[in-house]
């Protein structure tokens, strides 16, 4: 039997190798794969202050920076875009480093960092409120058509609170300025009727500023808001 196997396998043709075809000339350039850019996903971060106000802001994916929204800005500031009025939107306004420092954060770009600012009724700046006001917001940002592809997402409440009622004061993100200018075009018809209110100026300005520090900052920025 192992015989005839042997027999077998001797008998067993031996396939010739296959003849290789000649290989194409070289110097035809095949196209390349189209480069894809995975978008940036940006930060999004809304906050509650006293007296309804709500401040929104951007934050790049790998830095403290601001999002790059110059595109968004020219249409919430064109006027005849309606854009503001669709997201509910007074105001855009450089964010400031402290109470105690009256003066504008500022980014590696020297440019300073900035808040997209609303203003609703006192008891309607709610944690649901003010996401869905930041919500409709990122719906507008990530629906622009963008040089370079970029999303936003929401990150976040910074809201502060105390025993459930919020307790940021005006002060604590706005330059003087645009505190005396907000307050004068959407709260107060005359810097007399703010400063005769009491409870206003202690939303607005921390305890350390006394009612004379008040008077004169307003004065200050009033004529010229």
């Amino acid at each position: 039997m192992a015989k005839d196997k042997k027999q077998n396998n001797e008998q067993a043709p031996i396939s010739a190798s296959p003849e290789r075809k000649p290989r194409k000339k070289l110097g035809t350039k095949l196209p390349f794969s189209p480069k894809i850019r995975t978008p940036n996903v940006n930060k999004v971060f809304v906050v509650g202050a006293q007296l309804g106000l709500i401040l929104i802001r951007t934050e790049k994916q790998n830095s403290k920076d601001d999002a790059f929204t110059n595109d968004a800005i020219k249409l919430i500031e064109d006027d005849t875009s309606g854009v503001a009025s669709q997201l509910n939107l007074i105001k855009i306004c450089n964010r400031r480093e402290s109470q105690l420092m009256d003066k504008a954060i500022m980014q590696t770009t020297n440019y300073a960092s900035q808040w997209f600012i609303s203003i609703v009724e006192d008891t309607e700046n709610t944690e649901t409120v003010r996401r869905e006001h930041v919500d409709k917001f990122i719906h507008f940002l990530n629906n622009i058509t963008w040089k370079y592809p970029q999303q936003f997402a929401f990150q976040g409440d910074e809201t502060k609170h105390v025993n459930g009622s919020i307790i940021g004061t005006w002060d604590m993100y706005l330059l003087n300025m645009d505190i005396t200018s907000i307050l004068k075009h959407y709260l107060y018809d005359d810097v007399g009727y703010f400063l005769e209110d009491k409870e206003a100026v202690a939303a607005v300005f921390a305890k350390s500023m006394t009612e004379n520090k008040v008077r004169e900052c307003i004065a200050f920025h009033w004529l010229n808001a």
